[in-house]
């Protein structure tokens, strides 16, 4: 069962969800991309082997939950062909060279869509036809999760 909740991050009201299932719940806002599961208690082991394997910005952005005793994160959407979501820092150049610290604040999002591999440089890309494209991915702000997802083609808008 599906229902909205506030968020406990960004404090949105109206479009963060909460997935239940039997022995869980799941949950993702899509303004500001963060989410959880009811299974990374603060202090539990499955947080902290989760925790082990995250990127540094990802456990530098770690939010507490309190009221639910979980700790959220910012989400990455892998949706094979369709491309990936992504967490990130600003580009240097457009922060003055600031520190990785500083730059956390205002992390970004970033949508790579799969693209076509010329045959020429498929052997770049170990004899792949199609790839990532990182190097030219679309950023949005902290709080444009869900263009991204649209971006993505994986929402759509469905006012008036």
């Amino acid at each position: 069962m599906e229902k909205v909740i506030d968020c406990p991050v960004c404090y949105d009201t109206d479009r963060c969800f909460e997935d239940v299932q039997e022995n869980y719940s799941s949950f993702l806002c899509f303004k500001c991309g963060f989410m959880s599961d009811s299974r990374y208690e603060i202090g539990g082991l499955q947080l902290m082997d989760n925790l082990k394997k995250s990127p540094r910005l990802v456990q530098e952005l770690q939010f507490e939950d309190k009221d639910r005793n979980i700790v959220w994160f910012p989400a990455v959407i892998n949706m094979g062909e369709k491309g990936i979501i992504f967490p990130d820092v600003p580009d240097e150049k457009k922060t003055d060279q600031a520190s990785f610290d500083a730059r956390t604040e205002n992390y970004v999002w970033k949508y790579a869509a799969v693209v076509d591999v010329p045959q020429e440089d498929q052997s770049k890309y170990d004899n792949h036809t199609r790839r990532l494209d990182v190097e030219n991915a679309k950023e949005f702000s902290k709080y444009e999760f869900m263009e991204a997802c649209k971006e993505m083609g994986i929402t759509r808008d469905i006012s008036g």
